[in-house]
């Protein structure tokens, strides 16, 4: 009998701990509207966390998609200097310089580089006798023509070239001006 009422004194004395103490009701408002704003600010807090979560992965996703399109840049324009070269070696050499089986031996190396490098995304800027456009072209001299508008590309110096779409090398040409 006397453990029983031990036990039951002890918990009596558990439950009136467990019990929250008596606030009045303008106390109680007050800490519900405290514990509301924090809800918020943590809900807010968490959807802009999201959201920036969201912007970082199409970012990497656009990142890693232009690398794979332009990662190559450097090694095309080396490329490119090479293929200048080559074109400029093929241009002097007289047809009767070399047997005629080595001048189609070249041709056949210079059409395996052009298809190399269109399949890799790389296209020739049609330049000559369209107008004159900065972003694609440089003027590297200017020409007095009586039969031409003005501002018409009338020779291409060196070829410029896009890599998907956007210009690797601008194409230096000769454009017309008014007489």
């Amino acid at each position: 009998m006397v453990e029983d009422k031990d036990e039951l004194s002890q918990t009596q004395n558990k439950e009136q701990r467990d019990t929250p103490s008596e606030k009045s009701p303008p106390e109680q408002m007050d800490e519900l509207e405290i514990a509301l704003k924090e809800t918020e600010k943590y809900k807010d807090l968490a959807q802009r966390t999201a959201a920036e979560l969201e912007n970082l992965k199409k970012r990497s996703l656009q990142e890693r998609d232009d690398i794979r399109k332009y990662g190559q840049t450097q090694l095309i324009m080396k490329i490119l200097n090479i293929l200048d070269d080559f074109n400029r070696a093929m241009d002097v050499i007289p047809d009767d310089a070399v047997a005629p089986g080595w001048r189609d031996g070249l041709d056949l190396v210079k059409r395996n580089i052009d298809n190399f490098l269109t399949t890799e995304g790389l296209s020739q800027i049609d330049a000559l006798g369209k107008p004159f456009e900065p972003a694609e072209h440089e003027a590297i001299l200017f020409e007095a023509v009586e039969d031409q508008d003005p501002g018409r590309v009338l020779s291409v110096v060196r070829q410029g070239y896009k890599l998907n779409g956007r210009v690797l090398r601008a194409a230096q040409v000769t454009v017309s001006k008014s007489t």
